[in-house]
């Protein structure tokens, strides 16, 4: 029987423990092998790492606890389904996003001014990453930083979708 705690650490850890466990394996056959089957075994490695960089990076953006509603993501469209409200926002139509002063939820602005805030921890939430690393000029990295800081004095501006001008 396993303790709930170590349990939830390793749920927790569970998508970086398969990534090392890829990335382990591969060496282990490019260690092992010679010419062809080699450089497939460092390929092996760097896709290994790569989705161990990957999953850490979900890991640091999945929040701890639960809060009301469901987070649903499909076809471009971000839905939250809430006990006191919600909405639907198409990811080509998001202007801004940022994080409460609370640091407990995504506050996402649409192009026609109205705020859709989403707590961090709804069920579905962690699909959220997929779907903020396709905005345009998002920065994983600043999104990370800003997660970290936990809270703060005011709401903190994650992106704001880049203005072009008009060449005239």
């Amino acid at each position: 029987m396993i303790r709930p705690e170590l349990l939830a650490t390793l749920t927790r850890w569970r998508e970086v423990l398969a990534a090392l466990a890829v990335a382990v394996l591969a060496l282990w056959w490019a260690l092992g092998s010679y010419g062809l089957m080699a450089g497939l075994g460092w390929a092996g490695v760097a896709l290994g790492a790569g989705l161990a960089l990957g999953a850490v990076q979900r890991m640091r953006f999945a929040p701890q606890g639960e809060a009301p509603g469901i987070v649903e993501i499909d076809e471009g469209e971000i839905r939250y389904l809430g006990p006191r409200g919600g909405g639907i926002v198409a990811l080509d139509q998001i202007e801004a996003l940022s994080l409460s002063a609370d640091a407990g939820f995504w506050l996402i602005e649409v192009d026609n001014g109205q705020i859709l805030a989403i707590p961090r921890a709804a069920q579905g939430s962690e699909g959220l990453f997929d779907a903020f690393s396709s905005l345009p000029g998002l920065e994983i990295a600043h999104l990370l930083r800003v997660l970290a800081q936990g809270q703060a004095p005011r709401v903190r501006p994650v992106w704001r979708r880049p203005v072009h001008a008009l060449l005239t």
